[in-house]
Formats: C-alpha cells, structure tokens, sequence
C-alpha cells in the first residue's frame, strides 16, 4: 500500500509538471508582436530561467521511480519500506519544485499580457519585477534541487512564507498594470487579456481533481478577482488523496510539516509561516487525528534533535568497488545507504570509539557484514545480486537493531 501511495503520489507530480512544460512551451513558441516586446527576445533569460527547472525536476522523479522499482523486488519488507522512504526527499522536492515553476509560469503569463497588450506599460520597470521575483524564488529552488534531505525540509517549511510573498508581489504587478491600462485608455481588449492570468497557480494545480464522490474539504483558497482582491473559495481533496498522505506520513516518506505546508499554501494560509506551532485542524484531520499525529510539530530535523546524529553507512564505504561491481550504482550508490545513529549506538556497533581496535572484534559492523556477504558469495559459487545483498543486510540491521530509515551521507 505504500508503493502503491508514492506511485500516485509521482503520477500526480508529473501530471502538475507536464502542464507546466506544455505552459512553458506555448510561452516559448508565442507569435511575435508586429511592434513592441514580448517574451522573445530581452525577456528569453526568463522563459529561459523556468525551462532550466525541468532537467533537475525529471531528475528527481527519475530517481524516484528507480528507488520504487528496486524496493519491489529486494524480497524483504523491511526493507523495502526502507527504499521507499528514500522516495520521501525526491518527491517531496519535485512537489514543491513544481508548485514554484507553475508560480514562475503564472508571472510569465502575466509578463507576455502585459507586453502585448499595455504599450503604456514600462518593460523596464517589468524587466526589473521579474528580475526581483527570480530572486526571491532562487534560493528555494536551490535548496529543492539540492535534494539533500535537510535542505529539502527546510526549503518546505519556508514555502508557506516565501507563497505569500510571491502572491503579494503578483497582486501588486496585476494592480499596477491595470491602473496603467486605465490611464492609458486601454480598457476593453487589454483588461479582457489580463482577464486570462488572474488565478494565481496555487489554485490551478493544488489539489487532486475531485470525483463524484463525496469529498473531504480543507481550508480556503485565495483567487484573484477582477479588482486584484483575493476572495476566498473552497478547496476539496478526494478521501483517496486523504488516505494516499496518511499512508506516506505514517510510513515515514513525506513528513508531517511537508502535508502541512502543502494544506496551508493550498488552502490559502500563506501568512501562517511560524517555526514552531501546532499543526492546522484541517492537517490533523487529514492524516487522521491520533496521539502520533497530535504530538507533532512543525519542525525540522534540527528541531528534533537529528542534526548532530552522526551517519552511519550499512554498505562499508572502503568497499565501494566491490558493491559498485554488484549493482550499487547511481540512484543504488552506497552512500544512499546511511542511516543516522546516536553517538553511543553508532559507537557500539563498531566496536567503540576507536575504530581500529573496533575492527577486531568479530561482531563490529563493517567486518561482519563484509565476512556474512562474502561467505554468501562462497556458497553460491557466484557474484551475489543486488538485492540478495540487501536482503542478507536488511537481517543484520535488525539484529543490530538499527533502524531501515535511509538518508543520503557523504560521498567519496
């Protein structure tokens, strides 16, 4: 079932970024005006700008459908949920990723009305907007892009705040503009135009499409009316997107703190950005209001006391090659096998805190996992498979009692 969760939970990502790109591309191949600007031309570093977005965020749900893959067919469970977890990240950045391009393509939108419909307007003032906005957009998308599961966390806990920034400076562009067009006499055909881009994109791919079926509501929306004054409307979530979040809270591959800026962006609470508060009724509803949900906050992994943890890599790292000759390559690379421990516990499994000394005795972790898969090797009389090598670790992992949740650690 949690598979099944994160394969809807992509299919709605890539649906949303599918938009985006055909959105993108209309933009792109738009007919140029026979005087005056458009998006061709000096404006290109912006269309530019949105089109550089899509190779890391194909990457990410490329990424993740290997990890998906590869958890249905390792034989342990554990384990699998394991691999599923390592989703989490990927998708939580491709998400998030794709929410602020669909906002870069609304400001596109308005920026190709503009151009081609308000020869009052000043391009250079426009010009400069869009150069301000890019900015305040940059350094999320970084983080996002990173897809480092703490720079993922944070940029997502900040994305309520950064939403309402943006939704601010869309409002303040749209009212701007139509106070040109009116000056300027252009009130029919040119306002008829900027008609077109008047709903921010956090409306136009929020939520799932909702079936006949009765449905779960969540929060209220924000739209942009005809004056530029946000109105509110209702936003309804289907029971089986409700399940599908619960599923992946529970089973460890989105985060709390993820659903809960999700719901407040899409819900219209922009300005609710507080580090640390109890999370929205309408959060806790949908991802079932028991003792576990109840206790959480949102925070981040620093606030939860994991930031110090140190990392603990399952697959030994000073036997890259050998486990790279099995299969652990890419998105399988070692270094996505890390799991973080505390000190004590980290220490113990490998024999202490001098690791020299720890290397002699038989049951430190590197030399037994290394001894157990090459005995493995030895009875087969072949190169064990990337999966067998799994399953054969995710045994030992339970009786070191060290928990399948897998974070990604440093490289070579």
């Amino acid at each position: 079932m949690t598979r099944q969760a994160v394969l809807e939970a992509m299919a709605e990502v890539k649906g949303s970024l599918g938009g985006v790109e055909a959105a993108l591309a209309r933009l792109a191949d738009g007919p140029k005006p026979l005087m005056g600007w458009s998006l061709n031309g000096v404006f290109t570093r912006y269309l530019d700008h949105g089109s550089s977005q899509l190779t890391w965020l194909h990457g990410a749900l490329g990424s993740a459908t290997t990890l998906t893959d590869a958890a249905s067919e390792v034989g342990d469970t554990d384990m699998e949920l394991g691999l599923l977890r390592t989703t989490g990240p990927k998708l939580q950045a491709a998400q998030f990723g794709t929410l602020l391009l669909a906002t870069w393509v609304d400001f596109l939108h308005l920026a190709d009305a503009v151009l081609r419909n308000c020869p009052m307007c000043s391009a250079e003032k426009l010009f400069t907007d869009l150069h301000r906005v890019q900015g305040l957009m940059e350094p999320t998308l970084t983080d996002l892009a990173s897809l480092d599961p703490e720079r993922v966390e944070a940029a997502t806990a900040a994305m309520p705040e950064l939403m309402g920034r943006l939704t601010g400076e869309f409002d303040a562009l749209q009212r701007e503009t139509r106070a040109t067009m009116k000056l300027g006499g252009q009130v029919i055909a040119a306002m008829q135009a900027l008609e077109l881009v008047t709903m921010i994109s956090t409306m136009k791919m929020a939520m799932p499409r909702v079936p006949p079926s009765a449905p779960a509501t969540l929060g209220v929306g924000l739209v942009m009316s005809s004056g530029g004054v946000m109105v509110g409307s209702r936003i309804a979530v289907s029971a089986e997107w409700v399940e599908m979040m619960r599923r992946l809270v529970r089973a460890g591959v989105i985060s709390v703190p993820a659903v809960s800026a999700a719901v407040r962006i899409h819900g219209g609470q922009v300005m609710m950005a507080q580090a640390h508060q109890d999370l929205p009724k309408g959060v806790r509803d949908a991802l079932g209001d028991s003792p576990e949900v109840r206790g959480m906050q949102v925070t981040g992994r620093a606030g939860a006391g994991m930031s110090d943890a140190p990392k603990h890599h399952v697959l030994p790292q000073e036997h890259r090659e050998w486990f790279e000759q099995r299969g652990f390559k890419g998105d399988m690379d070692i270094d996505q096998f890390c799991v973080r421990l505390e000190q004590a516990h980290h220490e113990a499994i490998h024999g202490g805190g001098n690791w020299k000394l720890g290397r002699m005795w038989p049951g430190e972790w590197n030399r037994m996992i290394m001894e157990a898969l090459q005995q493995a090797e030895r009875r087969t009389g072949e190169m064990l498979t990337r999966n067998e090598i799994l399953k054969i670790v995710a045994g030992r992992m339970k009786r070191y009692d060290i928990p399948m949740n897998f974070t990604a650690g440093g490289g070579r």
